[in-house]
């Protein structure tokens, strides 16, 4: 890729000037750290948000006349009984005129029987009323709760949807404009709300996307336990791997380079840190610790050759200069390639995360000769488990004290109990891991060379086209989108599926599809036409998949005249002349609450409402529906109204995941084929720039396998981390490849040099894998569903990764004897002969 003369001439430069570029580094890295005390750890819902997709445009027209999708549940439950008694109602008052004053919420999309907006209609002296449910006032006295009751069985819009068909349950249902919320003060007053409210008898329950996300962020802080814990135990890993303190804080602190940089970045560009995408950061942190293992690993072998420290930085990074801007670049560009993803969120990660890879070229390639210009090499290792004492004393010290510190915040309550398991057996596996570690690694390494000679090879080539064979026979049933919102982030015992789980139980569901019937006239919902085309696309909807139930302004018309005809059930009809359906309205609105009638039509008359609720939105029950509703209006020939889709919940979730679908695909293909380009830049070779793929593609192959058997699916928070496996998988096959290059030119066999590859940068491979398992790993005892399952995941792509650099790229090189180095060899000899011949 780089000319050899090039990437030496870079080097010296760099220890010629090593003050001035240590001054340099250091400017800007000052710079990305005051820029991070502008970044946020907030969730924007409009980052979810495709916004040129049709469903997205409709729903930012209409939200403000029709409300917004993002509503919260608050469920008032009785434990024996019913609801109709004065200190259950009066519960529902209270919280009811609580979250009226909550902040953020949108005034006329406060939805209970306790609220004025929700009314009943009764014939009184032969006319027809209109009154609250709580009418004349909150219920004081039984008799006052009897007549809720008798309000609510008289009219048929209300059970179902506010209270539950068993009377155990009433919901109080709230729109939350979504640049207004402010989660931490939202968990404060429902939490207060809970306490206050909750009793022997009643319980309260709050679910809805306000309060799933709400509930996401007080998982924040467990963040940096978490980070905590990886820095701890990477820090024990790579001293038994260098066995000096040089060895844990020049990898660390190119780590943190990098961090400070990526994040610095983001604070810079505005963007707000997503608690559900920072398993990534980490995770590209423990890739720069990778790089930096990788470099500083093969520096100490240089050194023990050379015995001079110039010599051996010039002579370690030429080789590496190669193989690492090929990792970074591959990693950069197909991090950034997810960018191509419509949706801001994962635009955001994609451009702060390849901005954070390419950092590596400061932390690690252009800092570390710099650094190790500055310090002493290491004397070499003796492999076995004699150690120096005073420094494993000294280590297992360290390590005993953070764990009593751990265990002592764990039982203050600060520490979850998921991650105590683990740190109880901690001490055990670092006396262990500081005793044993080089034996195992030298085991490992060998394990690694046998595993790919001989017959060996061909029982690597069976199992890789088995796994290629048998992996999509799960991967190709991937879904998309959520089964329910809360089970894809939250475990199923968390307080807000079990309040999600109480809503679908108790009530009709709370899950929307909106259709919009567009007279493209005021008064046009008046007619007589437009009520009918509006009434039977309700009735249509009904037949849906999954459909519980359906609310139109039909439905108030209908009762209304059929109070008028004295409750004669045969006058239920749509009024043919539009003057009767004007004064029923009319009517309506003089005697209701002001803006009774705004969920359901818009004021001037033009626009109607078909509202139809489901218990569940899968990705499935979702297109379903909406391609049920296109089939009627498609078929619609009355001319009367324009049906426009697709709103509620159903048409944000539609949008997101068709880009989610399409994006990923996408994504992949581009990845691939920047990654094969890049590695065709890297070797000049077709063939062994395929060869070098294979196991990116098994991981990813794997890595769907997974998803699917682990029931994770597929959306706008997994795929960005989804699609960065396949993106930076190939670095493990770039550094041993390079190796085989190097060891080919000096011993001229490749079987022989595919070994001595193995044995020596195999040996840093299976380190570097186990610190980008180990950045990964601490994940999975989150009591965040979603952070374990994504910690689970990467674990899993990098394990595979590792397998296939280390396993499965030897083994392909040996089956198939390229002769791509032969040739490299022998175009290298002549180059070299012409240098000297004009050099004499």
């Amino acid at each position: 890729m780089f000319p050899q003369r090039w990437i030496e001439a870079y080097l010296r430069f760099l220890l010629r000037y090593r003050g001035t570029v240590t001054i340099f580094v250091a400017v800007l890295t000052a710079f990305f750290a005051f820029q991070l005390t502008k970044i946020r750890l907030h969730t924007d819902f409009f980052d979810f948000y495709p916004r040129r997709h049709p469903y997205i445009q409709f729903y930012n027209e209409f939200r403000k006349m029709f409300g917004t999708a993002n509503v919260m549940n608050v469920i008032l439950e009785v434990k024996h009984g019913d609801i109709y008694n004065p200190e259950t109602l009066q519960k529902l008052d209270r919280i009811t005129k609580f979250m009226i004053n909550t902040k953020g919420v949108v005034p006329y999309q406060i939805l209970s029987i306790a609220h004025p907006a929700v009314n009943s209609a009764i014939v009184t002296q032969g006319a027809v009323q209109v009154r609250p449910i709580f009418y004349p006032g909150v219920p004081k006295t039984q008799e006052d709760a009897d007549n809720v009751r008798f309000a609510v069985y008289a009219n048929p819009n209300i059970r179902g949807l506010y209270v539950a068909n068993d009377d155990s349950a009433a919901v109080v249902n709230v729109g939350f404009w979504e640049e207004a919320l402010d989660f931490h003060y939202l968990y404060d007053r429902m939490t207060a709300l809970q306490k206050a409210e909750g009793d022997a008898n009643h319980t309260v329950y709050i679910t809805g996307f306000p309060w799933l996300y709400t509930s996401v962020l007080q998982y924040a802080s467990q963040l940096f336990y978490i980070f905590g814990l990886t820095t701890l135990t990477l820090s024990f890993l790579l001293y038994g791997y260098f066995r000096t303190w040089t060895g844990i804080w020049v990898p660390i602190f190119s780590g943190i380079l990098s961090s400070i940089w990526g994040l610095g970045i983001a604070a810079l560009l505005g963007f707000n840190l997503d608690p559900l995408v920072l398993v990534l950061p980490i995770f590209l942190t423990a890739r720069a610790l990778s790089h930096s293992v990788q470099s500083m690993d093969r520096y100490h072998d240089e050194y023990y050759r050379l015995k001079d420290r110039h010599q051996a930085i010039v002579a370690s990074y030429s080789h590496l200069f190669a193989p690492a801007i090929a990792s970074i670049v591959t990693d950069g560009i197909g991090l950034l390639i997810i960018a191509v993803a419509p949706i801001p969120l994962i635009q955001k990660v994609a451009i702060f995360s390849s901005f954070w890879i390419v950092s590596i070229f400061i932390s690690v390639v252009t800092l570390h000769p710099v650094i190790l210009s500055y310090i002493e090499p290491p004397p070499p290792v003796e492999h076995g488990p004699k150690t120096p004492p005073m420094n494993i004393w000294a280590a297992r010290g360290v390590l005993w004290s953070a764990m009593a510190i751990v265990l002592g915040l764990h039982y203050s309550g600060v520490i979850p109990s998921a991650m105590v398991a683990f740190l109880v057996a901690s001490p055990a596996l670092g006396w262990y891991w500081l005793t044993y570690c080089d034996q195992a690694y030298v085991s490992w390494t060998r394990w690694t060379v046998a595993a790919t000679q001989g017959r060996r090879i061909w029982g690597v080539m069976a199992l890789t086209v088995i796994l290629f064979f048998g992996l999509p026979f799960w991967g190709w049933t991937l879904k998309v989108g959520d089964m329910t919102p809360g089970a894809a982030l939250l475990f199923p015992d968390h307080p807000y599926n079990v309040a999600y789980r109480k809503l679908n139980e108790k009530f009709l569901g709370g899950s929307q599809l909106i259709i919009i019937a567009d007279t493209l006239k005021p008064d046009g919902v008046k007619g007589a036409g437009a009520l009918m085309a509006m009434d039977e696309m309700a009735d249509h909807m009904l037949e849906a998949e999954g459909a519980s139930g359906s609310v139109t302004i039909v439905d108030i018309v209908k009762q209304l005249e059929r109070l008028q005809h004295e409750g004669d059930p045969r006058w239920g009809l749509i009024p043919v002349n539009p003057k009767e359906t004007a004064q029923v309205i009319y009517a309506f609105t003089q005697n209701a609450a002001v803006g009774s009638l705004n969920f359901f039509m818009d004021p001037s008359a033009r626009y109607g409402s078909i509202i139809t609720l489901f218990r569940e939105h899968s990705h499935d029950t979702i297109m379903n529906s909406i391609a049920w509703a296109k089939d009627f209006a498609d078929k619609y020939s009355g001319g009367e109204v324009q049906f426009r889709f697709a709103g509620g919940l159903f048409g944000i979730l539609a949008a997101v995941n068709e880009k989610v679908e399409s994006s990923y695909w996408v994504n992949l293909a581009m990845i691939f084929f920047i990654v094969y380009f890049c590695l065709y830049l890297t070797y000049g070779s077709w063939y062994c720039s395929a060869l070098l793929m294979i196991p990116v593609v098994l991981s990813q192959l794997a890595a769907e396998a997974f998803m699917v058997l682990m029931h994770i699916d597929l959306n706008v928070n997994s795929l960005p981390i989804a699609a960065a496996g396949a993106g930076v998988g190939v670095d493990y096959g770039i550094y041993h490849f390079s190796r085989m290059i190097d060891a080919y030119d000096e011993i001229g066999n490749l079987d022989e040099a595919v070994d001595y590859a193995t044995a020596t940068t195999g040996k840093a491979i299976i380190f570097t894998g186990t610190t980008m398992i180990a950045g990964t790993a601490f994940f999975w005892l989150s009591d965040l569903k979603f952070l374990a399952e994504m910690g689970l995941l990467l674990t899993l792509l990098m394990t595979f990764n590792k397998f296939g650099g280390l396993i499965v790229v030897p083994a392909l090189v040996k089956a198939l004897q390229p002769s791509y180095f032969a040739r490299r060899k022998r175009s290298k000899a002549v180059v070299l002969e012409r240098q000297v011949a004009v050099a004499s």
